[in-house]
C-alpha cells in the first residue's frame, strides 16, 4: 500500500485532497464492502490491518480514511435505497468526500418543524474529511421519540464549517467544527432508523481501534 508523504509547507486543502486521492487509488475504500455494492469484499481483519498501517505512515490520511469509510458503511446499510444508490458509488470512487461525527456516541441534532419539513440545529467539533470540493455528512437527528440518521450535503445553507483545526488534528486531515444553524432537512436525505447503529458497529469499532482520535 502506498501513501503520499507531502511537505508541511503545502496547504491543508492540498494535502487533504491528495490524501483522499491516495487512499482511493490504493483501493482502501472498497475493503470489506460487498462486491454487489461495488466493493472488493474481504474481511474486517484486512480492513483493520490496512487502517493500522495507514495510521502509522500518514495520520492525516488515516483520519480521512476512517471518516470516508464509515460514511460508506452507513450508506451500505442505509434503509433509503435511493440515497444509497446515488451516493455510494461517488464515495467509493473518491469523487465525493464523506464523513460523520466520530465520537463514540455523537449527540443527535435537534429538529424543529418548518412547515412540511425540518430545520436542524447542533454542533460537532473535529469532524474530518471536510474537503473543499464537496462532502456529504451523516448525522444522527432526534425525530420524535427516536434517533434517526440523515446524510446532508456540505453545501446546504446554514451549515457552517469552521477553519481547519490544529493539534491534535493532523495537518491535512481537513478537520473542523460543523455548526448546523437551522439546516433544512428533506426526507430524501433520510438515511435510516435507529437500527443502523448496530449494523455499522463492526466496521465502526474496527476503525476506532485502528485509528484512535483524542
Amino acid at each position: 500500500m502506498k501513501t503520499a508523504t507531502l511537505p508541511r509547507t503545502r496547504s491543508a486543502v492540498v494535502i487533504g485532497t491528495a490524501a483522499l486521492e491516495s487512499i482511493t487509488a490504493a483501493g482502501l475504500l472498497r475493503l470489506a464492502v460487498p462486491e454487489a455494492m461495488g466493493g472488493e469484499g474481504g474481511s474486517l481483519a484486512a480492513l483493520a490491518s490496512a487502517a493500522r498501517l495507514l495510521a502509522s505512515r500518514d495520520p492525516a490520511a488515516a483520519w480521512i480514511f476512517r471518516a470516508q469509510r464509515l460514511a460508506i458503511e452507513l450508506l451500505v446499510h442505509a434503509d433509503n435505497v435511493g440515497l444509497r444508490d446515488h451516493l455510494l458509488p461517488q464515495l467509493l470512487a473518491g469523487d465525493r468526500a464523506g464523513t460523520t461525527p466520530l465520537s463514540p456516541s455523537p449527540h443527535p441534532l435537534l429538529a424543529m418543524e418548518a412547515g412540511n419539513a425540518m430545520r436542524l440545529f447542533g454542533q460537532y467539533p473535529r469532524v474530518p474529511n471536510l474537503q473543499w470540493a464537496g462532502f456529504s455528512v451523516a448525522v444522527p437527528v432526534q425525530l420524535g421519540d427516536t434517533v434517526e440518521w440523515v446524510m446532508l450535503r456540505g453545501e446546504e445553507d446554514r451549515l457552517r464549517i469552521g477553519i481547519d483545526q490544529g493539534d491534535p488534528c493532523p495537518l491535512g486531515s481537513r478537520s473542523a467544527t460543523l455548526t448546523f444553524d437551522g439546516v433544512f432537512f428533506r426526507m430524501d436525505e433520510w438515511l435510516g432508523g435507529p437500527a443502523i447503529d448496530e449494523r455499522v458497529a463492526p466496521v465502526a469499532n474496527v476503525l476506532a481501534e485502528a485509528v484512535p482520535m483524542p
